[in-house]
């Protein structure tokens, strides 16, 4: 299907749940590096619908970054625009955020969720698990991938239980192999209610353009509400943007609609970390009625592919360096991929699973 909107990063945190500097400076630097992975990702998938978690992506390669030295360390710091010369100063704003993100909420379940699964008797530095621990909220847990499909299992289970049964058998054992020591695993999981409710009785099958100009019938969902609302134009690209809140105002979905005669890719292009700022600042409160498709997207995303075109290149050849890890130089570091589930239904719920795995 053709992409008719641009759903923002799926959720982002509103301003009002984000009060101290530091955090705020991270969700700006976040964004910045969502622009970027999103365009790395559509350089590879352009037929395709997109959806990814850059949260996810971020933590990732943080706790890659608290093992790497030299160039690996280097090419990570600059995709993720750290700043600072040590960790207390790269991770300090990211940690705060997790620990906002993860706060008990009674609106809606957000589980933010990160695991590093290690093979039994592998000697790991215990600064770099500490480090993990402190920074990430990280579950350290052993492992023996001599027996895939217990490991496959084990594994699985977990990242069902962070899912809320949403991921289930996730891993099977051909996603290791014996001489597999050390899996690192995210697992993002919100459910929210929206603040103002579409009403099923209001979905009704309405024609919708594809790819190619084919026209097919789909449940179109409709609501008519106040809500945020902003009108943008770069040059002759005239576009609209849409914020629907989830209950609680702390999370919203961001949505992009371009006039008729734009090209969503051409919209997509303009995507930058300062325009995305200008949306949040310039949109203003209006009754608007609102007709959106309702669907889902499962993706598998090729991260590894993503990342290269983003200059992450030392960390999968002969010169990576993740002595801080184990002391010593290992190869072989792959990084699988990310799954991600998107539902926009027209009941009152939405459900986001990104997930994002490698393994060493």
């Amino acid at each position: 299907m053709k992409r008719p909107l641009i759903l923002l990063f799926a959720v982002t945190l509103a301003g009002v749940s984000v009060t101290e500097a530091a955090p705020r400076l991270w969700g700006d630097t976040i964004t910045e590096f969502a622009v970027d992975l999103h365009r790395a990702i559509c350089s590879i998938d352009t037929e395709e619908n997109i959806i990814f978690s850059p949260l996810g992506a971020t933590l990732i390669l943080g706790m890659i970054k608290l093992g790497a030295r030299g160039a690996t360390s280097q090419q990570i710091r600059e995709v993720l625009k750290l700043q600072g010369n040590q960790e207390s100063e790269e991770f300090s704003g990211l940690r705060k955020l997790v620990s906002i993100i993860s706060e008990e909420n009674k609106e809606f379940a957000f589980n933010l969720a990160n695991a590093l699964y290690l093979q039994e008797c592998f000697h790991v530095k215990e600064q770099y698990l500490h480090s993990n621990r402190d920074f990430f909220k990280s579950e350290i847990k052993l492992v023996n991938f001599q027996d895939l499909k217990a490991s496959a299992k084990i594994i699985s289970a977990w990242v069902e239980r962070q899912t809320n049964g949403k991921i289930k058998h996730m891993f099977s054992s051909g996603d290791f192999e014996p001489l597999t020591k050390l899996v690192l695993v995210n697992a993002v999981y919100f459910r929210g209610e929206w603040k103002h409710k579409f009403s099923p009785e209001a979905t009704r099958p309405q024609d919708f353009t594809v790819k190619r100009g084919n026209v097919t019938k789909i449940p179109m969902m409709h609501l008519q509400t106040a809500t945020k609302i902003g009108y943008f134009s770069h040059n002759d690209l005239k576009y609209k943007v849409l914020e629907l809140p989830y209950k609680g105002d702390k999370i919203s979905l961001v949505l992009a609609l371009p006039e008729e005669n734009v090209e969503i890719k051409d919209l997509e292009k303009k995507l930058t970390e300062p325009v995305l700022r200008e949306w949040s600042t310039k949109m203003t409160q209006e009754m608007v009625e609102i007709s959106l498709p309702r669907f889902k997207i499962e993706q598998k995303v090729d991260l590894k592919r993503s990342l290269l075109n983003l200059n992450v290149t030392n960390v999968f050849d002969q010169t990576c360096n993740l002595s801080g890890i184990t002391g010593n130089f290992y190869l072989n570091f792959t990084l699988e991929s990310n799954l991600s589930s998107f539902a926009l239904p027209s009941n009152p719920y939405t459900v986001i699973v990104p997930l994002t795995f490698l393994t060493w």
